[in-house]
């Protein structure tokens, strides 16, 4: 799963590629994360555009980023959900609660100047 990083607006951008398995994938995610939140980066949108599959795992390694995010004053919010991948939010009755989805990276970003 290779992720990129980049900046837009007021908000750090994870552009997750391909599957997110948080047993496989979780210590790269976490360690890009936890770079941000060194750095004070604390408004991050993960942009699931071509991510086409993932598990309970990656789900709960978002779940725990959020919350570190959170305690430092920040947030994490998604973008671009896969058919697919947002089932396994609304199943699990994560987005609204827990994340905010947005249909793109750009409303996502700007999210957090309205905020």
């Amino acid at each position: 799963m290779p992720l990129s990083v980049s900046e837009q607006y007021h908000a750090a951008v994870i552009a997750i590629k391909g599957k997110f398995f948080g047993s496989r994938d979780g210590d790269e995610y976490k360690q890009t994360i936890n770079d941000f939140k060194s750095q004070g980066k604390t408004n991050i949108v993960i942009d699931f555009a071509k991510t086409n599959l993932m598990d309970s795992s990656g789900i709960g390694v978002l779940i725990k980023s959020a919350a570190d995010i959170r305690d430092a004053g920040g947030d994490i919010v998604l973008a671009n959900l896969e058919e697919r991948v947002k089932n396994l939010f609304v199943m699990t009755r994560l987005l609204g609660p827990v994340f905010k989805d947005y249909e793109s990276v750009e409303a996502a970003a700007s999210s957090f100047v309205q905020s």
